[in-house]
């Protein structure tokens, strides 16, 4: 199988566990359990890494790793600590539709794209069994 169809074979998975969890307003996925807390750091480290965009888009040609992974300083702090954060997300049980919601965004993340997709479709998929006992 190439890379090429593995590729649109997980994207298309992702959209469609997205299309699969229960439509749940921005509010309702607040602040309230360990999935929305954690969530709620990536994204505010997400608008901090975006001052940094042309230089980790720049380093990221390179391919292999993520781009922030080639930068110092700031840049590769915030990277890190996102990472941490959506990692964390992905090793969470789900309280409820809204942390699976949460849950399924990560998997479609740039981030876990670029890198650890299979680790992040297994754990959705075991998270979806869970909420759905």
């Amino acid at each position: 199988m190439s890379t090429i169809s593995l590729n649109r074979r997980t994207a298309f998975t992702g959209a469609a566990a997205l299309a699969l969890v229960p439509a749940v307003g921005i509010a309702a996925e607040g602040k309230t359990t360990v999935i929305g807390k954690l969530w709620a750091d990536a994204e505010a480290l997400r608008v901090k890494l975006d001052r940094y965009r042309a230089e980790i888009a720049a380093s990221a040609e390179n391919g292999g790793i993520s781009g922030w992974m080639r930068l110092g300083g700031e840049a590769n702090t915030l990277g890190g600590e996102r990472y941490a954060r959506l990692m964390a997300i992905l090793n969470s049980t789900p309280a409820n539709a809204a942390d699976l919601k949460i849950m399924a965004k990560v998997v479609l993340d740039g981030e876990i794209q670029n890198g650890a997709k299979g680790f992040a479709a297994d754990r959705f998929a075991q998270a979806t069994l869970s909420l759905a006992a």
